[in-house]
């Protein structure tokens, strides 16, 4: 079927004026979203089909069990139920160590080797105790002993299976006294494999590899405390004992009937193994196949221009159960690969817990770093919603200021006053004879005053007084509370709409002149 190549083609329209192209797809698309947040439903679902639309072969991981379901759905509604190949539960098979005999031979042993290697990691993350001290030593010998193993295996008998490294580790000599004695060079089957190398090979080693081999074998291994090796051979017979029988065995170990290559042209393979009812074994499975497509896709440059053209997907719902050290470096490496990689989760702490160890928030924060589209919908963790006000970022905010305030007063008063003033004055007169004479006089005489005053006095006064204002400060554009109060979550409560923020490194959306974006999507 046709396929999108021109890397600006719009696949998903945000807004008005603004697109998701096939250019951004390439850089990666992570989505964050709580429970029942509607991130598989409205921004999972709209990216699924507009990658299916776009004519994208890929792969896709499946936590869950309807996960299966609900992409054979999408392929039919997207014209692409011709599309899907199911691996696991309903059959198909992937011998992944003769797939990489096949492509490099000898040549390839370093690569058999990293794939097992990737089988014992996801089988440690699967373990709750995950992240003991001494890591890296365990990892470093654990290789080693593998590189000793497997080129001796492939020698003696052109082919490398699971049972025979097993027994051949098993069956390694304790010491120098073990490695001369007639009754264990007769019983192991490292031994004889040794002999059969040497002696009459299947494939040719490179000149002095096997003497390279055997002095590992005798001088190191050998050497090596009881508790040590024991804990070595141990470790490494638990994590591959799995695929000596069952449903990994009959998947990895047997025929060849689908490869990652396929999706170079078109395949939608789709991980039949959920995570869910395959438990650790789903893991495991998901794990080492999504690394076999990975180091396939990062490969593809140097195929012809018909193996490399067509853009293909990465899909992985419920992510953190999937996630590995080799993700961070292929998502800084796909784009080039028009490798296009969609992960999914509900928070932070999800990827913490399951990395594991003292390293597990650098390792996630490395991984995050590389995906240039994260879109944020409803969540209730506050470490993550922080995440992402950070991410997204801080800017001048203006920040406005008002008072107001109001008096008044009454004042009533009332004075009153009277006074009088009253008197009377009289005066008389008598006579005197002097010299005979006489004489009288009288007066008389009164007055009298009065007076009386009063007043009254009311006042009242009133005043009201107003003041406004603002200031500036480096604040979130969006504030962590936000994604927890004003997104919608879809369901009938919402008419089904989910809304979630759409966040784009060194990009400028037309529509809101900021490096984010509100977006809906209608379930």
């Amino acid at each position: 079927m046709s396929y999108v190549s021109d890397l600006d083609t719009p696949l998903l329209r945000l807004s008005a004026q603004d697109n998701f192209t096939l250019r951004d797809a390439c850089q990666g698309v992570h989505v964050f979203g709580g429970i029942g947040s509607g991130k598989t439903s409205g921004s999972g679902k709209a990216l699924a089909s507009a990658y299916l639309r776009a004519g994208m072969g890929g792969l896709v991981l499946a936590a869950k069990p309807d996960e299966v379901e609900q992409w054979v759905r999408y392929a039919h509604e997207n014209g692409r139920a011709n599309s899907v190949i199911l691996f696991g539960e309903r059959g198909g098979g992937f011998n992944f160590i003769t797939y990489e005999l096949a492509r490099q031979g000898i040549d390839g042993m370093g690569s058999v080797v990293e794939c097992l290697m990737r089988i014992l990691d996801a089988a440690r993350l699967t373990n709750p105790n995950a992240g003991r001290g001494g890591e890296a030593f365990w990892e470093d010998a654990t290789r080693q002993v593998l590189r000793n193993t497997i080129p001796i295996l492939f020698a003696a008998t052109g082919a490398v299976q699971i049972p025979d490294i097993i027994r051949f580790v098993a069956s390694a000599p304790n010491g120098l006294d073990q490695l001369r004695d007639p009754q264990w060079q007769e019983h192991s089957f490292m031994f004889h494999m040794l002999a059969t190398a040497r002696r009459q090979p299947v494939h040719d080693l490179y000149p002095g590899d096997f003497d390279k081999i055997a002095g590992y074998w005798r001088d190191e291994y050998g050497q090596l405390d009881n508790k040590t090796r024991s804990n070595i051979a141990i470790s490494l017979s638990t994590a591959l004992d799995r695929f000596n029988r069952g449903r990994l065995n009959r998947a990895f170990c047997t025929e060849t009937t689908l490869v990652p290559e396929l999706t170079f042209h078109g395949a939608i393979i789709i991980m039949d193994m959920s995570a869910l009812t395959w438990n650790e074994d789903g893991i495991i499975a998901q794990q080492l196949f999504k690394y076999m497509w990975q180091r396939a896709v990062l490969a593809r440059n140097g195929l012809e221009a018909r193996h490399r053209d067509r853009p293909v997907f990465l899909w992985a719902d419920e992510s953190q159960y999937f996630v590995n050290a080799f993700d961070t470096d292929f998502q800084s490496a796909c784009r080039s690969a028009r490798a296009c990689t969609v992960f999914l989760t509900q928070s932070l702490p999800t990827y913490y817990a399951k990395m594991g160890g003292e390293q597990a928030k650098h390792k996630a924060d490395m991984l995050l770093a590389n995906f240039v589209t994260k879109i944020f919908h409803n969540s209730a963790d506050p470490e993550t919603n922080r995440w992402a006000a950070d991410t997204i970022g801080r800017c001048i905010q203006r920040r406005g200021s008002y008072s107001e305030g109001g008096s008044s007063g009454n004042s009533m008063g009332m004075s009153a006053g009277e006074n009088s003033n009253w008197g009377t004055n009289s005066s008389y007169g008598g006579s005197s004879d002097g010299k005979g004479n006489g004489s009288s006089s009288w007066s008389s005489g009164s007055n009298r005053g009065g007076g009386d005053n009063w007043g009254r006095n009311r006042g009242l006064n009133t005043s009201d007084s107003f003041s406004g204002g603002y200031s500036e400060v480096m604040d979130y554009e969006i504030e962590p509370a936000d994604f927890a109060r004003h997104l919608k979550t879809g369901g009938p409560a919402n008419g089904g709409e989910v809304t979630g923020v759409w966040f784009q490194a060194g990009k400028s959306f037309a529509d809101s002149a900021r490096n984010y974006l509100h977006v809906r999507f209608q379930q």
